[in-house]
């Protein structure tokens, strides 16, 4: 998941994509890089055109991050989030988004969440860095924000999961 102008993100084969140009040598210094991996995102995903310089930016620094990894020879190994009542917990859409314009970056969600959902980025912006992580059903972050800028799903969404048989 990434925060792509305050938005978390989640994008299809990023990992494979990564893992692509890796292999092929493609460095992400290079000045066609940042255009290759973007091009390499839209084959599964669509990117709106007026977001194109903010995934560019992203990417590239994730790809940045992905290189130094693979070059130290540290796994990269994709996340497993589990399931919940029989469903792979990413297609539960229940996880917290923050409004740009309500939060005043005070942390209280950051030391509230066990679960690290939350981050704070260079700026010292909180942003939801891992949405998948959200148990759910809580909404505890919610209750702790002051300027109520955490916004949580109905409940009533969760009664569309049940048990797989």
């Amino acid at each position: 998941m990434l925060n792509i102008d305050g938005l978390p993100t989640g994008l299809l084969g990023l990992e494979e994509l990564f893992s692509r140009l890796f292999d092929a040598g493609v460095h992400p210094a290079a000045s066609e890089t940042p255009g290759v991996v973007l091009e390499g995102v839209r084959e599964h995903n669509f990117v709106p055109k007026p977001a194109s310089q903010s995934y560019m930016h992203i990417l590239s620094q994730e790809y940045q991050h992905y290189f130094r990894k693979r070059k130290s020879g540290k796994a990269t190994v994709a996340r497993e989030y589990g399931t919940w009542r029989g469903f792979p917990r990413e297609q539960i859409p229940w996880f917290p988004t923050i409004s740009s314009e309500l939060c005043n970056n005070c942390g209280a969600c950051l030391d509230l969440c066990a679960r690290n959902v939350f981050e704070q980025d260079e700026d010292g912006r909180v942003w939801v860095s891992e949405p998948f992580l959200c148990m759910v059903g809580c909404c505890f972050c919610k209750s702790v924000c002051e300027p109520k800028a955490i916004l949580m799903p109905n409940q009533n969404i969760l009664n569309n999961f049940r048990e797989k048989k």
